[in-house]
């Protein structure tokens, strides 16, 4: 070879060839969902959620351990840790459910909270002599949208309690004979009567603002405020007992990871009131009191099981999983020596079945509530169409 053409040889770029298994991992990293004129990448989105959780989760944890109080108003130590797990959770389930697919088009009918629904709460595990009837409720939440698609104001409510009296017995027999009105030796300690009554509204309004653009590569977003009340009258036969929640200032964020995911949050104080009154008494109505910070996390994936046009019938799922910083009802995750710290989970299954063509649907769902024991849950409502424009 020539010195000049050696020379050359030398000082040319060398070349290396792609590697094809690189560029497929990051297309499957950075793909956007198909069908959609504005990119979202779930995948990323999934991550970042993930790995907010876990941090939050992990200080949650250590503030709790080393500085906070959940007893103390507006401590936010419990919400943060239970929080940033639920929202972990969240993200693994939507991973996996990604993995098998599922980051495609959603559907239009996705599942929504029924216009008119009956739930039915399985009561405690009872122990011989005892009652636990579990509670009904009938629920509503009629929907109107803001005509030029950019939010919606929902209603919600709910009316309920414990179909007849529930009992708790002494498990210590008193006595040799069988107890009047029990069919056993163990007295009745507590006979309860519970009203359960919620009302509130949702109002959600879509990003972006001009005071923030929307993500290119994170999905779509909503910000949220959600007043509420709700109370639970105890009658305990010689005695009522009245104990009221306000949340006047909760304020929600969703963000949409994928057409088939959702993560949301609310968080926002909170106010009570307790009233009480012997039998026949009027009731004495304590001043409010702040108290620990309310909060909640969910985390939906909806999964279209039979969606073609051409089907009689449209039936879509949701599988959804939450946390609710809250113990208003008696219910908490406990684990060893941190007892009062956290509120339930709840994991649950939906599905939606409409005829083609037909305004109204009827939706079903079942799922159950995790802590201090386990209560199942079972629903039944007709989803009817929704006032106002176009949906979220």
């Amino acid at each position: 070879m020539p010195e000049n053409a050696e020379a050359q040889a030398k000082r040319a770029p060398v070349t290396v060839a792609p590697d094809p298994m690189a560029n497929q991992v990051g297309a499957a990293w950075r793909h956007c969902v198909p069908g959609y004129a504005i990119c979202t990448r779930p995948r990323p989105a999934r991550w970042l959620l993930g790995a907010l959780g876990l941090t939050l989760a992990g200080a949650g944890t250590a503030y709790l351990l080393f500085v906070g109080d959940s007893l103390r108003a507006g401590d936010p130590g419990g919400f943060i840790a239970g929080g940033g797990m639920a929202a972990l959770g969240g993200a693994v389930l939507g991973g996996l459910y990604g993995l098998m697919g599922g980051d495609r088009r959603g559907d239009a009918d996705r599942l929504r909270p029924s216009t008119f629904a009956f739930d039915y709460t399985s009561g405690g595990a009872p122990r011989l002599g005892e009652q636990h009837p579990g509670e009904i409720a009938l629920r509503f939440a009629p929907n109107f949208y803001f005509r030029d698609g950019g939010g919606r104001l929902r209603l919600f409510g709910h009316v309920g309690g414990i179909p007849g009296r529930e009992t708790d017995v002494d498990p210590r027999p008193q006595v040799s004979e069988v107890t009047p009105g029990s069919d056993n030796t163990q007295p009745v300690a507590l006979g309860e009567r519970l009203l359960s009554v919620g009302v509130g509204t949702d109002l959600a309004v879509t990003l972006p603002y001009p005071l923030l653009r929307r993500s290119a590569h994170l999905g779509a977003a909503e910000i949220r405020w959600r007043p509420e009340v709700q109370i639970r009258r105890h009658d305990l036969g010689d005695r009522v007992i009245e104990r009221t929640m306000l949340l006047p200032l909760t304020i929600g964020l969703r963000w949409y990871l994928s057409p088939r995911q959702r993560f949301t949050t609310y968080v926002g104080p909170r106010l009570d009131f307790v009233a009480a009154a012997a039998d026949g008494d009027k009731l004495d109505r304590g001043a409010p009191n702040v108290g620990s910070l309310y909060g909640e996390v969910w985390y939906d994936i909806d999964v279209p099981l039979l969606v073609r046009p051409s089907a009689p019938v449209r039936l879509n799922g949701m599988f959804t999983l939450g946390y609710v910083h809250s113990r208003f009802d008696g219910h908490g995750i406990n684990i060893g020596g941190a007892y009062g710290f956290l509120g339930p989970a709840y994991a649950g299954w939906h599905m939606r079945l409409r005829r083609r063509g037909k305004p109204a649907a009827v939706q079903v769902g079942f799922g159950s509530w995790f802590g201090s024991g386990f209560a199942a849950v079972f629903s039944a409502g007709v989803v009817l169409p929704d006032l106002g424009g176009k949906k979220l």
